[in-house]
């Protein structure tokens, strides 16, 4: 449930008020919200004071009653309202207060809560400088240089997950470097990389053990060494001992654009998003295409050059393209 009242701002360029208050807030595609330094932003409960230029442009914030970004499947205890950011906001630094209503405490103690902020691939939480439990709203120490996405209120004892601090996909050599750090993992088991040729459907190459408790940064490292032709999409599932799990961004990486030997088979899309499988073959080759279940779908001589093959006949899905020397699997979308 969200709270439904929107205000429509229009602001002409360069327009700094030095208080702002409303319920929702909408910033219109095409016009511009900046807020100079030391301005007072006030929307439902939620008050920004920046300390230097922050723009809101085209930028939506509602109250909601419900996490909107994943903090695992069990996630702490946080107070039941949530301010959430259409998109990631530019760099903000600040303070942030937060109001909230006794009703809204889900039985944590209000002396320490203190504010969450997710990133846009993380949860991290700030120490309270404010903690007024009479006038009902915490204020954070003062922020710098991050970015907002959604602000909550959580217990200091328990506090939303603070689990990927990066994660990077990398071309080494004929592989994929992929690397991942974490800046506190909390009852972590394991992490298991995933990878996909069409960003939708993942399957797992491999798990990692985790640290299970740490506060300090740790970085973990897995090569791929044998990428697809195409599209590769990788991503990193984290679970936790008492069965929470958490998704890494995806990352993304492309090995079409040129064949890695001149004597290479090369497959110019994969996955195939037309009906159309193009291959350019380095001379005369015997190629066949089986499904998943070792069923031949077609069997071809082909000269030297490139070749269009019409896939309209075969079902969406994952297939085999085999040459004496050579296995290639194949994603139809």
């Amino acid at each position: 449930m969200k709270n439904t009242f929107i205000l429509l701002i229009l602001l002409i360029h360069g327009f700094t008020p030095s208080c702002l208050m409303a319920q929702d807030i909408y910033v219109t595609s095409g016009t511009t919200c900046q807020l100079s330094a030391g301005t007072t932003f006030s929307v439902n409960g939620l008050t920004l004071v920046n300390s230097s230029v922050f723009d809101l442009n085209g930028l939506s914030i509602t109250k909601n009653t419900t996490l909107t970004n994943s903090a695992g499947s069990s996630p702490p205890a946080s107070v039941g309202r949530y301010y959430l950011f259409s998109a990631t906001t530019p760099s903000f630094s600040g303070t942030v207060k937060v109001n909230y209503l006794d009703a809204e405490l889900n039985g944590i103690t209000e002396s320490v809560l203190e504010v969450n902020n997710y990133t846009g691939s993380a949860w991290t939480y700030n120490s309270s400088n404010v903690n007024d439990v009479t006038n009902n709203y915490v204020l954070s120490n003062a922020l710098s240089g991050v970015t907002l996405r959604e602000i909550a209120l959580a217990s200091s004892a328990a506090p939303l997950p603070v689990t990927w601090l990066n994660f990077t996909a990398t071309k080494q050599g004929n592989g994929v470097m992929l690397h991942w750090s974490t800046a506190q993992e909390i009852n972590s088991r394991d992490y298991m990389v995933q990878h996909s040729l069409n960003g939708q459907q993942f399957t797992d190459l491999t798990t990692q053990a985790a640290a299970g408790n740490s506060s300090t940064i740790l970085h973990y490292t897995y090569l791929n060494t044998k990428p697809f032709l195409g599209s590769n999409y990788y991503r990193i599932y984290q679970r936790d001992f008492n069965g929470a799990i958490t998704y890494s961004a995806i990352r993304y990486l492309n090995f079409s654009a040129e064949p890695n030997s001149a004597k290479d088979l090369h497959i110019i899309a994969n996955p195939i998003e037309s009906n159309d499988l193009q291959i350019v073959t380095p001379g005369e080759e015997d190629i066949s295409l089986y499904n998943t279940v070792g069923q031949l779908c077609w069997e071809k001589h082909f000269d030297k050059g490139t070749h269009t093959i019409d896939m309209s006949h075969l079902t969406k899905g994952t297939y085999l393209l085999r040459t004496p020397t050579t296995t290639i699997k194949l994603l139809k979308l």
